[in-house]
């Protein structure tokens, strides 16, 4: 009895109209994942990239402090729409946010460790 129903599910699962819905979702879900992945990435190394550059500069732009990330956040969207050809969402801007102080808070603390 079993048997019968293993066929059953088999002959359902492998029916051209389940098949083809099956296989969008899939692919679906895979081009999603993918591109979360993708933003991620982004995100990432340009949130470390964007800080470098900016503690490389910011004494001869004449900024500092608050200003610092503000000059981030207009080179992070700029930067992000160049590679993901769209703005980024507010949620990718607090990721990136959240990253860039991150990486100034761990240079400030190797900083403090080498003196």
């Amino acid at each position: 009895m079993s048997l019968n129903w293993l066929k059953i599910i088999a002959e359902i699962l492998t029916n051209e109209a389940v098949m083809e819905p099956l296989i969008a979702v899939i692919l679906g879900y895979g081009v999603n994942a993918y591109t979360k992945n993708r933003r991620y990435r982004i995100i990432m190394d340009l949130s470390a990239d964007i800080v470098d550059y900016i503690e490389e500069n910011y004494k001869e732009w004449g900024i500092k402090g608050n200003e610092k990330m503000d000059k981030f956040m207009e080179i992070f969207i700029k930067e992000y729409h160049k590679q993901m050809k769209r703005k980024p969402k507010d949620v990718d801007l607090e990721t990136a946010r959240i990253r860039a102080e991150a990486i100034v808070q761990r240079a400030r603390r190797a900083q403090r460790g080498k003196e």
